[in-house]
Order: structure tokens, then sequence, then C-alpha cells
């Protein structure tokens, strides 16, 4: 298509520049006027100002379709890094999944630091084996009593006793008797607790601490006579 423009360009400028001459022939000879038959062949004119205009517009639409586009040092340079930073994300992406599946392996024993699971208690610091822990826990609270018996059952009850159910039951009646207590100071009844009783039995004595506990409170064990009954 480029070619046939630029033929068709040169062939406009021949036509526009007029009557050709030979080499040979005399500059001052007026050259033979050719016969004009209409009949025969039409007279061929140059093309307007505005045709030419058009042609050259449209040549140089049709060459800057086909021209190629180079690519510049920046762009060579800008596709580069861009290569290199995919690489590199690609990269980091492959490391990040190799530690985390190093990291979820299971590691030899032998190769770390602590040997087992410990324990801080509370009470003294010291560091122990869980198997050593109940028993460390059960010395320190029984110590606690030379210092505090009150506070020592409390911890005894809240420690020693795995079924919680249980121990808020027990935690339940024997605030009632300290309510009691406390609203009917004078009522003699209100200031003994049947041990015999049902729910005492079932209640109170299963649950560890609680008996440390109304013995801190000032209750004391003694014999009493049973209405109806000698003793």
């Amino acid at each position: 298509m480029k070619k046939l423009f630029e033929d068709f360009k040169k062939d406009i400028k021949f036509k526009s520049a007029g009557p050709g001459k030979k080499l040979t022939e005399d500059a001052s000879s007026k050259p033979a006027a050719a016969p004009c038959s209409s009949s025969s062949k039409q007279s061929r004119y140059a093309p307007s100002e505005g045709a030419q205009r058009a042609g050259a517009a449209a040549l140089a639409r049709v060459e800057q379709k086909q021209r190629p586009k180079v690519h510049t040092s920046q762009d060579a340079i800008r596709n580069q890094v861009k290569r290199e930073l995919e690489a590199e994300a690609v990269a980091l992406a492959e490391k990040d999944n190799a530690v985390t599946a190093e990291g979820s392996k299971v590691k030899d024993p032998a190769c770390l630091s602590v040997s087992g699971v410990y324990f801080t208690c509370p009470l003294t610091g010291a560091t122990l084996t869980k198997s050593q822990r109940e028993v460390h826990i059960k010395e320190a609270i029984l110590m606690r009593f030379e210092e505090d018996d009150i506070e020592a059952s409390v911890m005894m009850v809240h420690t020693f006793n795995k079924d919680r159910e249980k121990v808020k039951a027990a935690v339940d009646i024997i605030s009632k008797y300290v309510e009691n207590i406390c609203k009917n100071p004078s009522e003699e009844k209100y200031r003994k607790i049947k041990v015999s009783n049902k729910v005492f039995q079932e209640k109170i004595r299963p649950v560890e601490g609680c008996w440390e506990f109304l013995q801190a409170l000032g209750f004391i064990s003694v014999m009493l006579p049973v209405e109806g009954q000698g003793k």
C-alpha cells in the first residue's frame, strides 16, 4: 500500500511538470503541437491542490499505521525491573511456604531446650512438673493454715475438688449457715449443725476443705444429747 501511494505521488509530480524535452533537441526550437482530438483521447488535467493535500494526508496515515513501535532504553530498563521484582516476589512466597511447612513439623525432643512441661506455683514461685504440682500445692495450702486458716480452707475447697457443681452446692449451704447466724445471733439453733443430717453428709462432708472452713469460723465438734434419747 505504501509503495502504491509513493508511485501515485511520483506520477502526479511527473504529469504536473509539463511536456518533456530531449537532451539533443535545440532549446530554441518549439515542440510540434500534437493534434488534438476530443473523440480519440481525452486531455488529462493535473490534480487540484486539495486533491494533493488529501492524498498526502492519506499517505501519512498509512505510514503511521505501518510504522513499528520503537522500544527505547527506558522501556527496556522498566521491563527488566518488572521481571526482577516478579521473580523476587515468587522467591519470597516460596521461602515463606517453606518456613511454614518446617514450623509445622514436630521437632526432635532432643533438640528442645526444655524436656517437658513445667508449672510455677502461685504461692511459692517454685517450678514443678505436672506430677509434682498437685502435691506441692496441697503442701503450700496446708502450710498457709498457720497464717490464715479461713483463707487456706477456702483455697482447699476451690483447689482440691474437681467437681465444680458439688463445690457450688456446698458453698451455697455453708453460706446459708453463716447468713442465719448473722441474722439471728441470739438464736441457739442456728449456732449448731447436725453433722448426721442427710444434707450435711451428702453435700458438705464429701467436699474437701468444707470441714476445715467451718472450724476456721469457730465451729467445734462435740457430742450433744439427742432429743428423746439419753444422749
